[in-house]
Formats: C-alpha cells, structure tokens, sequence
C-alpha cells in the first residue's frame, strides 16, 4: 500500500519549494478557470504557465523580504529562521480557498472556506506554540482569528439570504458571489478593527477606547441592519432603501409578524456573541505587549487592502448598494437631463410620443382617433353608472379565467367572467408598482417615474394636476360624483389629497368607514367582506347623483397576505397566498350576486382590474412551478369588464397596459377631450403599439418586440445596477430599446414631471 505521507516527505526532501509550487499552481488554476476563456487552448495553457510563474515569484519576493525585514529589525529568531519555512505550508493553505472558483454552489463555498480557515488556524496556532514567549501569540492569535470567523459567518448568513430573495441582483449570475461578498465584508471590518487595534496603543487613558468604541456601533449598526433587511427581502425581495423604509408606515400588521420577531431574536443573540467576543479582543490587548498586536494589526491592514482592491465584489455587496442609495437619496443633487432624440424615436413604438418643442410635451388633441360604436343604444342618452373594483396584487396567473389550474381559486371572479355581459381583457401588464403608483398609472394614464417614498416619505406629491378619470368624466362626461374607498387611513399614501386631485369627490378612509361600518377593522384597515358590503350600500345611497363613478380598492391580498382577521382557507389552508386571494374572491362573489338582483344591473359598468402584480416574493415551488427566480413586480393582470347588454367581444387578447384603462373606458362612453394620457385605448390603436414598458423604484419593465428578428422578450433592470456611458448611446433607432435608454428616459421624465410639463388641467 502507497504511503502518501512518506512520498510527500521525501518530495519536499528534494524539491524545498514543493509548497510553493504546489499552492502557484493552485491559485493560478482556480484563477484562470474563473477569468479566462478556456478556447484557444494553447492561450489558456500559456497565459496559466505565465501566471504560475508570477504567483510563485511574488511569493518568493514576499518571504525573501520577510526574512529580510526581520532580520534587519533584529526580530527574535524564531521569525528569522524558523517561522519562514513554515511560511510555505501557510501558503499552500491559503491556496487552498482558490479551489472555490471550481465550485457553482454557494453554500458548500462557504463551508469550505470556513474549513479551510479553521484549518489555516489551527496549524498557525501549533506553529507559533514553538514560540519562546508563545502565550501572548496564541492570545492574539485567536482573539483575531474568533473574531474574523465571526464577522464572515454573520456576513455570509446575510449575504447567502440576499442572494436567495433579492430577485434584481445584476450579479447574480456570478458563480460563489456569496463568498466573495463575505470576504469583501470580513475583510473591510477587520479593516476596521485594525486601525482602531493601532490607535489603541497610542494612548494611555480611556481615549485608547474610542475608535474601537465607534467601530463596535458601527458594527452594531451592521447587524442591525441585516435584520431588517432580510425582514424587507423575505416580504418584498427589496434591499432597504429611503423608498422601503416608509412602505408599510400605517400597517403594523404587516411589519409586526412572525418573521419579525424571529429576527429580533437573531439580532439580539448575534448582538450577544458579538459583544463576548469583542471582550475576549480587548482583554488579548491587555495580556499581549504592544508589539505582538502591532504586527497582528499590520498584516490584517495589508490582506485587507489587497482583498478589497482585487475584489470588485465590494461595490456590489447589499450593504455598499444601500448606503449609496442612502446618500445619493439625501445628497439631492440634480443634473439638467435631455432625452437622447433616437431614445425619442423608440419610445414611440411604445405608443410614447413627446413634442419635445412644446411645453405640454405628451399633449394629444383626442384620446382616440376612430369613431365606434361600443355601447348599446340605452346609453346613448342615459350614461352608465361605473364601479371600478381595483383587486390587491391580482396577477392574472392566479385567477380561474386565465388559469384552469385555479378554477376552485376564483369562483367569484368566474362567475362574473362567464356572465354573457362581461370581457375579458388579456395580455395586459402593470406598468408601476404599488398601489398608490399603480392607481395613478390606472386612472391617469401615466407611467409615474416617481413613486412611494416621494408620496408617503418626503410628502411631495400631496396633489397633482395630471388629467384624471374622474376629471374626464365629470367634465366632459356628465358624472355628477365620484368616490373612492380604500381599507386604510386616506391619508396613507396621500391617498385623499392624490385621489381629490383627480376629480374625487368623497375619499373613504378607516376613519370615514368607521362611521358606517359596525365593528373593528378586520385586516390592514377594514377587511374586504366589510368593504363590499358598504359598496352596495352606498351605490343605492347615491342613486339619486346617477350617473356615477364608485371605486373601491381591495386589501386583503396584501402582503404578508395573512393580515385578515376574517380571512378564507382555500385547499388545506396552508399557502396564505392562495387564501388570500381565495378571501376577496369571496367577498366581490358575494357583493357580485347582490348586484345581479339590484336595480343598478341593466344600467353600471362594473371594471374589475388589478393594481399591480404579485410581489414576486409571495410565490413559492407550489404556486410557481415554472421559476420562482424569473417572476418580478411586472405581470401579467386580470382585467375585466361588464357592461349591460355588452355588444362587445368575450375576450379581447391584446398585448396592452394597465396605462390603457382610462383610455379604453373614454372611448368605451365615447368620451373624447384633449389630455397628456400615455397609454392607448385597446377599441383604438393600441395594437398598433405592441411593446409595453413599467417602471418605478422597484426597477425597469420592457415586454418589446425585438426589431428584425420579431422575438418578443419581457426584461427586467433595477436602476441602480446600470453603470452607463455615452458609448451606451446610438443614433440608430432600428434597434431595440435597451436599459441605458429606458434610464435616460426616466430620468428625463422625472426631470419633467417636476418641471410641470404633463399638466392638462
């Protein structure tokens, strides 16, 4: 039987630089099998041998001035003549976590370079019992060594989880970027912790606590942060950000929850451990001289400047991206943004056509251009009521009319889509996200290039003058009234002052709803079996102001989607997704066969259409089969319509947005005054304009037609993962839209809407 051990021994008996060797050779292996391209074959092979070669000289340049510096230091010969051959094994060890770049699984990375790092450890730490005045060494030693395994186990377990929810990482597609991240992170705290180790000794008081006090807040501060941020990941596959932090505000129900809480308890024990170890750090700085932390400190300094220089990975790990979106958020600096005039020519291929030498830029003399008859002759004289009911991040993958798998989901929703009346509308997408953007984009036909945090956050959207609804049907319609209930305070979200802005007249809040609702509220507000049944109640309250426009926003679909105290079980109960959407179809169900049997069915418009799409991070394995990771905050929504004696079509599929509600429904009554709306009636030209775009904080949305090839593909960006120059820019408009010009055109109608220039009223 071979002795490996032996033949090893007597390899390095001939061959003094077989560490050496061995662990260039595995460094440039892992290296170049990451970063090259393996075709040609002979440029691989010469470009790895070149690259050996330099590893090993860098080496050897390394242990040669260590050797030198010792020496020249007069350090105790244990460093000048012992400890340089042990450098070799150290090496070839620290090679070792070069074989990650071989590994396409992120968990088994970490457990390896853990394992790696434990056993770096443990034979530096036999090594250096060998020392003369060996306590002070293996003290700090392991104070350094405990600490750094602790910082990249709470950074890989926060890292391994942002990978595993955050559905926008431009760097995803990276093979062990979880590790990468953790080191980058490791090493910037330990960074940290080293400079404050140095400025320790320069004092003699209690001054020599200070930085390494602020360090300790700071760190604190980090691991506050994760909880919350896996908190917001889990429900909204976001990163914290100025945006998200004031998303729930008004909703204790949906920040308060088990997931809360368990994350408390991690951050409070993790707080604990950190704070034993820290303990154990400071009382190694009182039992090791000076000298013994100053070399410690110094070699920390040093791998983490070349770790964080070599590693781009940094720049994109959750905590950098959060702080800048912190400060270029509280920065506020603004640039004059012109719209790249081929970028102009593209959109309108989207139906976006700007006047870019006018003031009312998106100005349209119609909102249609041919003249049909959509209604029945009844209405000619006499308008019909409307109620609009906007469904709470209705995907329409998730209803029985477009999905057969969930027939027993939606039996409300069936019914009223297989009444004879009624039109399904398919193929239409959201195009923003949340509720209060989503509602905008619905009833102003406009694609918000703001969004929740500006609203709620900063309070800086309170009213608008953008051509709404409302407005339309009062003014040019012959509406006497319109209202809106929603199951919050209408105050959330400026939600009363937004909706007044559009020609509402009554906004119906919590605490309106009190006043009229018996009973506590059941969910996030009142509940959707409380909501409708007010519904019905003041449509006959107002039947003396017909014709009218009531709309209602659903909540009890809302994430976490377990908020409803009077909440449905669909199937075993088990997925609250499902029993949420389960619960509202109930409640309109329920509310739709009243209104069959009321007075106001031969003569009411009932629109029934999401406000969004699901958040991707409700679905799981079950309810998406097809791959969770692909979903985003854009789908594909349900959308339909019931109209008296329809002489509609049963089914209208047609690639369109939910930017085309108000525009369909004007041409629908035969409405048709001058307006701003960006979207395109679906009875008019909107297939002429088969590519669709969404956008809002959460990210891009493109569903387009790729010119010359005619392949459609739906993509989705986040803005703060484009790093885009002017070389990203091309006069030619035969190509696509890509997203460096999706971002100038944002930015550009941000620009825009601030200066006033979408205002029709």
């Amino acid at each position: 039987m071979i002795n490996f051990q032996l033949m090893i021994n007597f390899i390095k008996t001939k061959t003094p630089s077989f560490y050496p060797v061995v662990g260039s050779f595995v460094i440039t292996a892992g290296w170049n099998w990451y970063h090259l391209a393996y075709r040609p074959h002979y440029r691989f092979v010469l470009i790895s041998l070149a690259v050996w070669a330099a590893v090993w000289a860098a080496y050897r340049l390394f242990k040669w001035l260590f050797v030198y510096l010792t020496g020249r230091f007069k350090r105790h010969p244990f460093w000048q003549k012992e400890f340089p051959d042990f450098l070799d094994e150290l090496f070839l060890i620290i090679s070792f976590t070069f074989l990650i770049f071989f590994s396409r699984w992120e968990l088994l990375s970490l457990v390896y370079f853990v394992l790696v790092m434990i056993l770096f450890f443990i034979r530096l730490h036999a090594y250096l019992r060998r020392h003369p005045a060996a306590a002070p060494w293996l003290a700090v030693n392991r104070a350094v060594f405990i600490l750094g395994l602790f910082i990249f186990l709470i950074s890989s377990l926060g890292q391994y989880l942002a990978y595993h929810y955050y559905i926008l990482d431009s760097n995803i597609k990276f093979y062990n970027i979880v590790f990468f991240r953790s080191f980058a992170m490791t090493m910037f705290w330990l960074l940290g912790f080293a400079v404050a180790g140095l400025i320790y000794w320069q004092f003699k008081n209690i001054c020599r606590y200070a930085l390494l006090v602020l360090w300790s807040l700071f760190f604190v501060f980090g691991l506050f942060f994760w909880a919350v941020n896996i908190g917001l990941l889990y429900f909204s596959n976001l990163y914290l950000s100025p945006f998200i932090l004031t998303q729930a505000e008004g909703g204790g129900g949906v920040i308060w929850n088990r997931m809360t809480y368990l994350l408390l308890a991690l951050f409070i024990a993790a707080l604990l451990f950190f704070l034993l170890i820290l303990k154990e750090a400071v009382r190694a700085h009182r039992l090791a001289p000076k000298r013994y932390w100053y070399f410690y400190n110094l070699a920390v300094m040093a791998a983490a400047i070349l770790s964080l220089l070599g590693l781009a990975s940094f720049k994109n790990t959750p905590e950098y991206t959060v702080a800048r979106a912190f400060f270029n958020y509280f920065r506020g600096e603004t640039e004059k943004i012109e719209l790249n005039l081929a970028v102009k020519e593209k959109l309108e291929r989207f139906g976006l056509n700007y006047d870019l030498n006018r003031f009312n830029i998106a100005h349209r003399d119609k909102v249609y251009q041919t003249e049909k008859k959509l209604l029945p002759d009844k209405f000619i004289k006499q308008r019909p009521n409307i109620v609009i009911v906007f469904l709470e991040s209705f995907s329409a993958r998730l209803t029985g009319p477009y999905n057969s798998r969930y027939q027993a989901l939606t039996p409300g929703l069936n019914k009223m889509t297989a009444n004879p009346g009624t039109t399904v509308f398919k193929k239409v997408f959201n195009a923003s996200t949340p509720t209060v953007t989503g509602l905008i984009a619905e009833l102003c036909s406009f694609l918000p290039p703001t969004g929740h945090d500006e609203i709620e956050g900063q309070k800086r959207l309170q009213r608008h003058r953008l051509l709404c609804l409302p407005d339309v049907l009062k003014k040019d319609g012959g509406y006497k009234y319109a209202a809106y209930i929603t199951a919050v305070e209408k105050n959330y979200a400026n939600k009363g002052t937004i909706f007044a802005s559009m020609g509402v007249d009554d906004v119906f809040g919590t605490e309106e709803l009190a006043q009229r609702i018996s009973g506590e509220p059941l969910a996030w507000g009142y509940s959707d079996h409380q909501m409708f049944p007010f519904l019905g109640e003041y449509m006959k309250e107002k039947s003396n102001q017909q014709p009218f426009l009531l709309m209602l926003s659903t909540v009890d679909s809302h994430p976490p989607f377990d908020i409803a105290k009077d909440l449905i079980k669909y199937g075993d109960g088990k997925n609250n997704l499902l029993n949420s959407f389960h619960t509202t179809d109930n409640a309109f169900a329920k509310w739709w066969d009243n209104f069959v049997q009321s007075e106001f069915y031969d003569n009411t418009i009932v629109v029934a259409i999401a406000d969004h799409a699901v958040f991707p991070a409700a679905y799981t394995a079950d309810t998406m089969p097809e791959g969770i990771k692909r979903m985003n905050f854009y789908d594909e929504i349900f959308w339909a319509a019931y109209i008296p004696n329809s002489i509609l079509p049963k089914e209208i599929s047609l690639y369109s947005s939910s930017l085309d509600l108000t525009p369909s429904l004007l041409q629908l009554l035969g409405v048709n005054p001058p307006n701003s709306f960006e979207g395109r009636s679906v009875f008019d030209d909107r297939e002429k304009y088969p590519n669709l775009l969404g956008m809002h904080e959460f990210g891009f949305f493109m569903n387009q037609i790729y010119p010359g090839s005619g392949i459609r593909k739906a993509e989705y960006n986040m803005p703060s993962n484009l790093q885009c120059a002017d070389a990203d820019f091309t006069n030619v408009t035969s190509t696509q839209l890509t997203f460096c010009e999706f971002l100038n055109f944002y930015r550009w109608k941000r620009q825009m809407l601030e200066e006033g220039r979408f205002w029709e009223k």
